[in-house]
């Protein structure tokens, strides 16, 4: 069996409530207007799927691919599952001062 060391443990648990909502934020950045309005795999399939397959295409990705990696850039940060996750993150271990307080005390004597 292994077990952590206390302080260590706790101190990532700490980092980890504090940086995750930032890390969202950060892709809501650099998605931008990307992740608002985007196209479905029906559009791809319409009259003006090769006007998106172009227009929306980038050196390292077709059109498609890079509205999927959008896609999932929204899910995570901007859904009701991405926002919750966030919601989730920062509450899990329980009320950031409390655990900085109680658990992490005696790291900073």
């Amino acid at each position: 069996m292994y077990l952590p060391h206390r302080d260590t443990l706790y101190m990532a648990v700490n980092l980890f409530q504090e940086h995750y909502p930032k890390y969202t934020e950060m892709v809501q950045h650099l998605g931008a207007s990307g992740m608002i309005s985007i196209p479905s795999e029906e559009d791809f399939q319409s009259q003006m799927g090769n006007d998106l397959r172009y227009y929306l295409q980038v050196n390292s990705l077709n059109g498609e691919e890079r509205v999927a990696l959008f896609r999932l850039a929204w899910e995570l940060t901007m859904s009701s599952f991405g926002t919750r996750q966030t919601q989730f993150e920062r509450f899990f271990f329980g009320d950031p001062v409390r655990v900085t307080r109680d658990d992490l005390s005696d790291v900073f004597i």
